[in-house]
C-alpha cells in the first residue's frame, strides 16, 4: 500500500492539475471572504452584520469552498485513468482493484489535509486584517479554531468522494458536470423548497460541519444539523459511495 501512495504522489506531482485547483480555491475562497467583509448584501444597509460574531465565523469558515474542488480533483485522479487509458496497466499492476482506490483515497486525503490547514490560516488572517479596517466585532482565535476541525473535516471527506465518484462514473467529463450540477442547482433547490430531506444533504452537511450561518436576522443556523450529525451525515455518504465504487469496480469490465 506504501509503494502504491508513493505512486499516486507522483502521479499527482507531475501535472499542473493540483496547482491550478488549490490556487482557483485560494482565489475563490479570497472572492468570498472580500465580498462578505466589504460589500453590504442588499436588504441589510441598516445592518452590520460585521458586528454579529457568528458571521464573522461564517467568514472563516470560507475556507470550506475549496470542497468543490477537492472533490474535481478526487474526480479526475480516478476517472482520468479511464480516460488517458492507463487503468489497464495500473489493475494488471495491482490486481486487487480496491487498493488502487484506497491509494487514491489516501492520498488526496492527504492532499486535502494540507490544503485545509494552508486555506483555513489564510482565511483567518484574511479576515483579521479586514475587518481591521472596519467597524465590527474584535477577531477571536478561538471561533477560527472552531471553524479549523470542520475545514479538515470537510474537504478530506470531499476530496475521498470525489474518488468514488470518479470510481462510479468513469467518463470525467460526465462525473465533473454531475457533480457540479448537483451540488450548484439540484441540492439547493431541494434546500430550498424542502428543507427537511435538504438538510441531509451532502452540501447542507457541509454546512453544518463548518457551522455557516448565524449571521443576520434571516440565519438559517437553527435549520442546519448539529455539528456531530453533519459529520455523521457526510461520512455515511462518503462510506456508501466508496463501498459501493469498490464493488462496481471489482466487478467492472475495463478492456
Amino acid at each position: 500500500m506504501n509503494a502504491l501512495i508513493r505512486s499516486e504522489f507522483r502521479k499527482v506531482f507531475s501535472t499542473k492539475l493540483l496547482w491550478i485547483l488549490s490556487l482557483s480555491a485560494l482565489a475563490f475562497m479570497l472572492l468570498q471572504i472580500f465580498l462578505s467583509v466589504l460589500v453590504t448584501p442588499p436588504g441589510f444597509e441598516d445592518l452590520n452584520q460585521l458586528m454579529d460574531p457568528a458571521y464573522i465565523k461564517t467568514i472563516i469558515a470560507s475556507a470550506g469552498a475549496a470542497s468543490i474542488f477537492l472533490l474535481i480533483l478526487g474526480i479526475v485522479a480516478m476517472s482520468g485513468e479511464y480516460r488517458n487509458q492507463t487503468i489497464t496497466s495500473t489493475f494488471l499492476t495491482t490486481p486487487v482493484r480496491w487498493r488502487v482506490m484506497a491509494s487514491k483515497m489516501i492520498t488526496f486525503a492527504i492532499l486535502a489535509l494540507g490544503l485545509a490547514l494552508v486555506l483555513w490560516f489564510i482565511a483567518a488572517i484574511t479576515t483579521m486584517l479586514l475587518l481591521g479596517t472596519q467597524e465590527s466585532a474584535p477577531f477571536e482565535w478561538s471561533a477560527a479554531f472552531e471553524i479549523l476541525g470542520g475545514t479538515l473535516i470537510g474537504l478530506v471527506l470531499y476530496a475521498i468522494l470525489g474518488v468514488a465518484i470518479g470510481s462510479l462514473i468513469t467518463s470525467q467529463v460526465a462525473a465533473i458536470v454531475i457533480a457540479l450540477v448537483f451540488s450548484f442547482v439540484v441540492e439547493p433547490l431541494i434546500t430550498v423548497f424542502f428543507l427537511s430531506i435538504g438538510k441531509w444533504l451532502p452540501g447542507s452537511a457541509l454546512n453544518a460541519i463548518l457551522q455557516t450561518g448565524g449571521g443576520g436576522p434571516d440565519s438559517s443556523a437553527s435549520d442546519l444539523l448539529s455539528v456531530p450529525v453533519g459529520i455523521g451525515v457526510l461520512v455515511g455518504y462518503t462510506v456508501v459511495l466508496s463501498v459501493a465504487a469498490a464493488l462496481i469496480t471489482n466487478k467492472r469490465d475495463i478492456t
